[in-house]
C-alpha cells in the first residue's frame, strides 16, 4: 500500500490559522458543525483542542502493545466498542471542545437613535439563549491563558512529575511554538480500527484515510 508523507517547517509556521479556516470552509462549514475544527493551529504550551487531548490516560486513544507484543487498541476491543456504541465514556463533550456562538446583530443594525451605544451580545448557536464566553478552539493562543491554564497542558504535567519541579509560567521564563494540527493519514490508523461502523477506510492507491460517504 502506498503511503502519503507530510513534512511541517514548523520554524516557518507563523500561526495565522489561514489553513484552518480554508478547511473549516471545505469540510465543516453546515450547521451543527461549527464547533468543529479538523484542522487547527496550536500554541503550545496549551490545553489543546479539544481540551487537553494529549491525556491518552482519559481519553484512550490510539494503540498499546498486549501481553504477547501484538497490538490492541488501548480503549479496548471489538466487544467494548459494542457495547459502548451508543453512550462512549470515552468521547469529548461540548464542553471540551467549545459551545459555538454568534451575535446579536440585529442589535447594532436595527437600534434606535439614542446616546447610548447598542451591544451585540453573545448568544449560543446550539439553545439560542445569551450566554458568556468561556472557551474556544483557540483560547490558548500565543500564551493568552498561560497563567490560568498552562498547568493544564498534559504535557506540561508529566514533565513536571518527572522532574519534580513546578514549571513556572512567568512571562519572561516561557517557550513557545506553533503546532498544526491535521489528520496524519496514519500508516495504521486507530480511528479505522476502531470506528464501529466501518465507516473509515485507508485508500489503497495513495494511503489516505476517508470517511465513506455512503
Amino acid at each position: 500500500m502506498a503511503q502519503i508523507a507530510m513534512v511541517m517547517n514548523l520554524d516557518k509556521c507563523i500561526g495565522c490559522h489561514t489553513c484552518s479556516v480554508t478547511c473549516k470552509q471545505a469540510w465543516t462549514n453546515r450547521d451543527g458543525m461549527e464547533y468543529v475544527w479538523f484542522n487547527n493551529v496550536e500554541t503550545r504550551p496549551g490545553q489543546g483542542y479539544p481540551r487537553r487531548y494529549e491525556d491518552q490516560e482519559k481519553w484512550r486513544g490510539g494503540w498499546e502493545l498486549n501481553k504477547r507484543g501484538a497490538l490492541k487498541l488501548k480503549n479496548g476491543g471489538r466487544v467494548k466498542s459494542l457495547l459502548e456504541i451508543f453512550s462512549n465514556p470515552k468521547l469529548p463533550e461540548i464542553k471540551d471542545y467549545y459551545e459555538p456562538w454568534t451575535y446579536e446583530y440585529r442589535n447594532l443594525t436595527d437600534a434606535p437613535l439614542g446616546d447610548d451605544f447598542p451591544v451585540a451580545e453573545p448568544r449560543s448557536l446550539i439553545s439560542g439563549k445569551p450566554m458568556k464566553i468561556e472557551w474556544s478552539s483557540n483560547w490558548d493562543d500565543n500564551l493568552g491563558g498561560a497563567t490560568e491554564h498552562g498547568d493544564l497542558d498534559p504535557m506540561v504535567a508529566k514533565t513536571r512529575q518527572q522532574v519534580t519541579d513546578k514549571i513556572k509560567f512567568a512571562f519572561e521564563q516561557t517557550f513557545m511554538f506553533y503546532l498544526p494540527r491535521i489528520c496524519e493519514h496514519c500508516l495504521n490508523p486507530a480511528c479505522v480500527a476502531s470506528c464501529p461502523s466501518g465507516a473509515m477506510y485507508k485508500r489503497s492507491e495513495d494511503g489516505i484515510v476517508l470517511v465513506d460517504q455512503d
